[in-house]
């Protein structure tokens, strides 16, 4: 009788061979391995599959995995593949050129720019917005909400420099999976638990040395993590985004924490002093995010975080109310 080897355990030659040449389940649990594992013939066999699958779940699987994986080979084969007919597939491409994309995927998504009020619309226009950020291009910044400032004195602290479950190498490795291409260290990385979930927020290492010029491009500065138990590591929770529409040369920005699909959930402000840079956050948009007040300093020229204040209060149930469509006079 013929013995079954499970997915998991086998080479990672059979598991390509799977992945290009069986039914799409098969195909997408290979890819997921390989993933886990990080195999070396993980990139060349995603930018085959992500161009040639004759099934758009494997072609999608294979644009979210191209979204780690920096590289010019990557590059070319996403923008090919933004041109897929399928919206789910074309969504996945955005996604991951918005992650590794270079400046050419900016004037592409531009070019296929679908209405803002649709899905794919909503994935292409915030895959301008973070390839915006981190090349430090001005086409495309968050749209400003409608926010609700949190000035309550009492609030749920928000407990900073927790010690991680995982520990603080296995984060670090999550939040550099998070963010491809962004420098991150032990010490640019740092923990924290809301409520009872485990969190981390991790800063651009890049941001050490630098002084306020740095800020006066729009910038991909970190991002928040959430730690998911299950999955034993930390993903992405929110980018963490400035830019200094106002013009003031890097030294009065604008902050905001912006959701994977595009939503604004948080918006502040950082000043720039030498090379202390202090900023507060305290607006929130309901009901995506309950409202906080976070302030404190980061020190361009150490790289060090001070923390002064972090609370999150209930959320504003008024303001999370849509409001009431007006009333449409009766033809006569």
């Amino acid at each position: 009788m013929p013995t079954y080897t499970p997915v998991d355990q086998r080479t990672d030659a059979e598991l390509g061979r799977l992945a290009r040449a069986t039914r799409p389940d098969l195909a997408k649990q290979s890819l997921a391995v390989l993933a886990l594992r990080e195999s070396s013939t993980l990139p060349g066999l995603s930018r085959d599959l992500v161009l040639e699958s004759p099934d758009d779940r494997v072609r999608a699987l294979s644009a979210v995995i191209l979204g780690r994986l920096p590289g010019a080979g990557t590059q070319e084969a996403l923008l090919t593949a933004l041109r897929d007919p399928t919206p789910t597939v074309q969504r996945r491409v955005a996604q991951a050129l918005g992650r590794v994309g270079h400046a050419a995927a900016l004037e592409a998504l531009a070019g296929i720019q679908p209405a803002e009020d649709t899905p794919v619309g909503r994935d292409v226009r915030m895959a301008r917005v973070l390839l915006s950020h981190r090349l430090g291009i001005a086409d495309s910044l968050v749209q400003p909400v409608e926010m609700s400032t949190f000035t309550r004195a009492r609030g749920v602290p928000i407990a900073w420099s927790t010690r991680a479950r995982m520990g603080k190498a296995a984060v670090v490795a999550s939040a550099q999976l998070e963010l491809p291409g962004t420098t991150l260290t032990t010490r640019s990385v740092q923990t924290f638990t809301c409520g009872e979930t485990p969190g981390a927020l991790a800063v651009d290492a890049g941001l050490r040395g630098a002084g306020p010029e740095a800020l006066a491009t729009p910038r991909l500065v970190g991002a928040l993590l959430r730690e998911r138990a299950c999955s034993e590591r930390y993903t992405l929770d929110g980018y963490l985004l400035t830019d200094d529409r106002d013009g003031t040369g890097g030294t009065d920005v604008r902050v905001w924490v912006v959701r994977p699909d595009g939503t604004v959930v948080h918006e502040g402000r950082a000043t720039v002093d030498g090379t202390s840079v202090r900023f507060a956050v305290n607006q929130s948009q309901a009901p995506y995010g309950s409202p906080v007040r976070v302030s404190g300093t980061y020190d361009l020229a150490t790289g060090a975080l001070s923390v002064d204040e972090a609370i999150v209060g209930v959320p504003n149930v008024r303001a999370a109310q849509a409001a009431a469509p007006p009333t449409q006079p009766l033809p006569n």
